[in-house]
């Protein structure tokens, strides 16, 4: 960067100046890295309640350890235990066995939810207190249900689907994440089952979210596209953004929306008798030209509709996320235990949002403000996390 910019502006260096300040700023961002990343181990790990015994060979700290280093190398219990023993030979590690029935000690799913609500919460406080991030602003939101493969034969929770990657079954869970850059959090994760309705599972998820963060959009995909979920919707009062589903009754509107590049449904009905709503149906074209329908609850001129793609793309910071947790965060599992994957799921999550903290704490530390990229890369951030000490009694 130094340099780039000092052959554009035609100014000469001197290079041994140069190496001497980039190497000052890589001691910088390393000691501030883990100093950050001290911190939110300090803050997290401690709430992250394993049920052991008093007199247990091995910690929590020493069970998370490893399970980091498994949800970081994308691996099974068994080999990932392996691994870690043959990178630390000087460290005791619990074998896999001892993993999974420490995490099969979890009593019920309101346990690990519990846990889970209680985490993401000191999160977002701590960033709002010490950073003043997300604070007095409204914020852009997204819901997903987030797929987890499942191959074996049924079992409780599992939940049929589309098929994909060579299954039809599924564990699934609703999350939602704010998509701003620099602040991809998880806000809250919610467990579904075969018998869960997407409408209840939503309401309760929006009253929690409302009283943490002031909503200013909520993005949503077609599978939310239905007449009770955006009836919660408006019920709670959010401006919501979702794509149509392309029913018959849809593409007859495409076919009078024809030879327009926008073309706005106000009250558009969808349902009838005493089960139905209304919305805004928003039918606009790409930029390649191509039409598209959105559905929301906020007032849209059709010479400004385009800027729907626009706002619409924030939604893809969910998807970030997911790439990030699924390729940088989380441990693999063939257990049947539903309360060992759920917790090995709030886990990745709780991963990820410190992942995320740790790159805010250092983007405030060097430049005084967020930072729209990650300084520090998952992979370096995970070693870092099982090397450091943590420094305060009480908990080990």
């Amino acid at each position: 960067m130094i340099l780039s910019e000092s052959a554009k502006n035609n100014v000469l260096l001197d290079i041994e100046l140069v190496k001497d300040t980039v190497k000052k700023k890589i001691r910088l961002v390393k000691k501030e890295f883990q100093e950050a990343t001290r911190l939110v181990k300090k803050l997290v790990y401690p709430k992250i309640e394993i049920p052991i015994h008093h007199n247990a060979k091995y910690s929590t700290k020493d069970l998370l350890d490893v399970l980091t280093h498994i949800a970081t190398t994308h691996d099974f219990t068994n080999n990932g235990s392996t691994t870690f023993e043959d990178m630390y030979p000087d460290i005791k590690t619990p074998s896999s066995d001892t993993l999974l029935h420490h995490f099969s000690k979890f009593e019920s799913i309101e346990q690990i939810t519990k846990m889970s609500d209680e985490i993401l919460d000191l999160i977002l406080r701590f960033l709002k207190k010490e950073y003043n991030v997300l604070q007095n602003r409204k914020i852009n939101i997204a819901f997903d249900e987030h797929l987890i493969e499942f191959y074996g034969k049924g079992i409780p929770y599992v939940c049929s689907g589309k098929e994909k990657n060579g299954t039809n079954r599924f564990f699934k869970f609703l999350t939602c994440s704010i998509v701003t850059a620099g602040k991809r959090f998880i806000i809250d994760v919610k467990s579904v089952n075969p018998f869960s309705r997407l409408d209840e599972l939503l309401d309760k998820s929006l009253s929690k979210i409302k009283s943490k963060i002031r909503i200013d959009h909520v993005f949503l995909d077609r599978g939310f596209d239905s007449i009770k979920v955006i009836n919660v919707l408006k019920k709670h009062k959010v401006n919501f953004l979702m794509p149509k589903v392309r029913s018959p009754t849809i593409k007859s509107w495409f076919s009078k929306a024809e030879g327009s590049k926008a073309y706005v449904v106000k009250d558009f009905q969808i349902g009838k008798g005493d089960n139905f709503t209304k919305v805004n149906l928003v039918l606009v074209n790409d930029e390649d030209g191509v039409k598209r329908a959105f559905i929301c609850n906020f007032p849209v001129g059709e010479p400004i509709a385009y800027r729907l793609y626009l706002l619409y793309s924030g939604r893809w910071g969910i998807e970030t996320s997911y790439r990030n947790l699924d390729h940088d965060f989380k441990p693999r599992t063939t257990s049947k235990n539903y309360l060992i994957r759920l917790f090995y799921f709030v886990f990745s999550c709780f991963l990820y949002n410190l992942w995320v903290m740790v790159n805010i704490c250092i983007s405030f530390k060097m430049d005084g403000f967020v930072c729209k990229k990650p300084i520090i890369t998952a992979k370096r951030f995970a070693i870092i996390l099982y090397q450091v000490k943590m420094d305060f009694d009480g908990w080990g």
